[in-house]
């Protein structure tokens, strides 16, 4: 009987044991479904996060482009503004320099005409001189002596334009 209750029992067991196996087995086998399922809803996420990801990547690719496009466009812009204002310079430079020559021609010019001028009335007051002295000559030559009153050096100042008194 002992044995029989030792085989009973032991087929009382197994049989506990192998409804704990076949629980624990359901309960693997639902764990590994569940994983599975986590599983397969980490790898979508993963992958939407992949597209996502992707996505914003060429998004900053494309601004980062765009960025530097803009960048080198300013920069030519720049660079076009600096020459400009060079040439601008220069063309200042060369305006003042004739703006000067101007200056100096006219005052050159302005020179020049009081000096013809003074040559022409010189050359009058020379003519005048001249014909005086061939009206006294003539005098002379016909024996007469007409002296005209002048202050002593006044001929020699008047050829420069000064009377001296």
């Amino acid at each position: 009987m002992f044995v029989f209750s030792l085989v009973f029992m032991v087929n009382g067991i197994e049989k506990k044991v192998k409804l704990k196996f076949e629980e624990i087995d359901k309960i693997i086998k639902n764990s590994f479904v569940f994983i599975r399922e986590d599983v397969k809803e980490m790898q979508e996420s993963i992958e939407a996060m992949r597209k996502y990801l992707k996505k914003k990547d060429k998004q900053y690719e494309s601004a980062q482009k765009q960025d530097k496009k803009i960048q080198m466009e300013f920069r030519s812009d720049v660079d076009d503004f600096t020459q400009k204002i060079k040439e601008l310079n220069i063309a200042l430079d060369n305006v003042k320099e004739i703006e000067k020559t101007v200056v100096v021609k006219k005052e050159l010019a302005q020179m020049e005409d009081r000096i013809r001028s003074d040559f022409r009335n010189v050359i009058n007051e020379f003519r005048e001189d001249l014909k005086e002295f061939n009206k006294r000559v003539d005098y002379l030559e016909k024996g007469k002596v007409k002296e005209k009153k002048k202050e002593q050096g006044e001929s020699v100042w008047r050829i420069f334009g000064k009377t001296k008194k």
